[in-house]
């Protein structure tokens, strides 16, 4: 019956009606739109970064290729004063003296590493040179011979005229003493395949163009005297004048834009791999060239994917953070309120029951004494009640799984800094199995208070005291402790496979606490089996090499709240839940002193194997 008086329970708030609906409609909604929002930022920036590598590698090769380039542009210029080579091209020097300075320019070949080195007289003939087979060839329609013809430096990039070679010849005219007239031009020849060796096989491919957009340098060979674009006529007249290339028609490289972006084009080249690359130009000015570098898309593209999965992992992982603290700040806030009605309850209770002890004083004035004993008796057992239900169902077993909770959020978090999110979930599915496991923990726990309605059957005591010891692991190893464990598989016990791992983990944490201090720490697990013909039973045992228990406190062992360790280290109710955990599956628990420590006995109903 329920008093008028009585204070009611408030409703739940709508914040607490809905706070899982709007988690999930946050999730879902927001879920997709961060996913986005990190692919475009993501992608953007790998881009950039692409961009701004396959620049700094272009500037860095054509920055070399100008350095080499230029150390052979001052060989003409030194060789120009020597008066022997303006004697060679003004035929003042003897016939004979013709292999003396051919063997002198080979000299300067050998020394500064360049492909050829000739004289040409002024009509452009070659007089002398470091390959004889030239010696006669003709230039005098090539720009690095009028260029110097006209008494200035000559520099042209060719095919070859005659060997088919590329290379980039360096001129300097050979002037008269007395007259100051150019009677004849010195030139050095620099194969530009040995310029390039060095470059084009790094991690970027790149390709040079010159003026007329044909390929003059590659990675790829097959791309060599190709154009970007066709040739005009008036390109082609050109190439035909200076006699640049021996051809003036060139397969056009297949090159197809997709898109131009801030940070280049992304285009397709005829090449394996070459579907989607970034290409980035730079231009070398002094040689009227363009060198472009491809930037691998695909290896961006899936740094951005994983980049993407990151970020939304985690923002996943925020929002869920979020939900439970709203949800746990909710309950708690529950909590607090139900907490305040039952003060008020006890409270109203308390004022009629005073109000109701007044107006029978002088009734029950004569068994006063009475009363009050049986009153404080009644408030002692209510105490004793409430700590047996609440204290052990909450404060006490849950310290082992709780620690491993800990432990794997710990390392879910190193992982997912790592970016290994498979061993994170590793962790977050161990996480996911402890909490399920206090959960079962709990809810036995509460043994200690009321009768249990779990079910026993026959199970293996190998599988919860591997359980057991995987929890207890990290201490027994920390400790040093010395584990004898017989093997229990082949028997079958009546029990409940969690309850037993409890009691289990119990024993095994007392053992350990008993040898913090022992100099010898061995834990010793075996067990003893009794069969006859109506009964079979085991005995399990658990042995440490402790302190001992002393005799006065072997009759109070398993009373509640009884404890021989420091106040505040532990309830005194772990081996009383254990007792009446044991008791429960029809077994007995006892414990005696040995002559290393203390022995703990399981006594269970086994199973007769047949």
């Amino acid at each position: 019956m329920t008093d008028k008086n009585d204070i009611n329970y408030r409703k739940p708030s709508w914040l607490q009606r809905n706070v899982k609906y709007i988690y999930i409609t946050a999730l879902l909604v927001w879920l997709p739109i961060w996913l986005w929002i990190s692919w475009v930022t993501l992608a953007e920036q790998a881009h950039k970064d692409l961009h701004h590598r396959v620049y700094d590698d272009l500037s860095l090769f054509a920055d070399s290729l100008n350095s080499e380039l230029e150390k052979y542009q001052f060989i003409p210029k030194v060789l120009m004063l020597d008066a022997s080579l303006v004697a060679q091209a003004t035929n003042k020097s003897l016939v004979a003296n013709a292999d003396q300075s051919n063997q002198r320019l080979q000299h300067i070949r050998q020394t500064t590493n360049a492909d050829e080195v000739f004289i040409m007289d002024a009509t452009g003939t070659t007089i002398a040179s470091t390959k004889l087979e030239n010696i006669g060839n003709r230039y005098q329609h090539s720009p690095f011979y009028s260029s110097a013809r006209a008494g200035g430096s000559g520099g042209f990039f060719t095919l070859g005229l005659h060997a088919g070679i590329r290379g980039y010849y360096f001129s300097e005219p050979l002037f008269e003493p007395d007259t100051d007239e150019v009677v004849g031009i010195i030139v050095v020849k620099v194969n530009m395949a040995r310029l390039e060796r060095n470059w084009l096989n790094k991690a970027t491919p790149m390709l040079i163009t010159d003026e007329y957009g044909v390929v003059i340098v590659s990675s790829t060979p097959s791309w060599l005297f190709t154009t970007r674009s066709p040739l005009t006529e008036v390109q082609k007249h050109h190439i035909r004048a200076t006699s640049k290339y021996p051809m003036v028609s060139f397969p056009l490289l297949q090159t197809k834009v997709h898109k131009n972006t801030p940070y280049g084009q992304v285009v397709s080249l005829p090449k394996a791999g070459f579907k989607r690359v970034l290409e980035v130009t730079k231009s070398i000015p002094a040689l009227n060239w363009t060198i472009y570098g491809q930037g691998d898309l695909g290896a961006a593209k899936r740094s951005v994917y994983q980049g993407a999965a990151i970020s939304t992992l985690l923002w996943a992982l925020l929002l869920s953070l979020a939900y439970v603290v709203t949800q746990r700040r909710l309950q708690l806030l529950e909590t607090l309120h139900r907490r305040e009605i039952n003060q008020n309850r006890l409270q109203q209770a308390k004022d009629q029951l005073e109000t109701r002890v007044t107006e029978r004083t002088q009734a029950l004035e004569s068994s006063n004494d009475e009363l009050k004993q049986a009153q404080q008796e009644l408030i002692h057992a209510a105490k004793l009640a409430t700590l047996g239900q609440l204290a052990t169902s909450v404060t006490h077993e849950i310290n082992q799984p709780l620690t491993a909770i800990l432990v794997s959020a710990e390392n879910a978090e190193q992982w997912l800094i790592r970016q290994k999110t498979d061993k994170a979930l590793d962790n977050i599915l161990q996480i996911k199995s402890l909490a399920h496991k206090m959960g079962l923990i709990t809810s036995h726990l509460k043994t200690f208070g009321r009768k249990t309605d779990e079910k026993n059957e026959w199970v293996c005591p190998q599988t919860a005291l591997d359980n057991a010891l995987s929890l207890l692991l990290p201490r027994i190893k920390l400790e040093g402790v010395e584990t004898l464990i017989d093997d229990m598989s082949a028997i079958k016990v009546l029990a409940n496979d969690v309850r037993l791992e409890q009691v289990f983990i119990n024993l095994l944490t007392n053992a350990l606490d008993a040898m913090e201090k022992s100099i010898c720490k061995r834990l010793s697990i075996y067990f003893q089996k009794n069969s006859s013909e109506t009964l079979s039973q085991v005995t399990i045992y658990v042995s440490d090499t402790g302190s001992g228990i002393d005799s006065e406190h072997l009759h109070h062992l398993f009373d509640p709240f009884f404890s021989t360790k420091d106040v505040g280290v532990g309830l005194g109710l772990g081996l009383t839940i254990s007792y009446s955990i044991i008791k429960t599956m029809g077994g007995e628990l006892s414990a005696i002193n040995s002559a290393d420590g203390a022995v703990f006995a399981i006594q269970l109903q086994a199973k007769n194997q047949h």
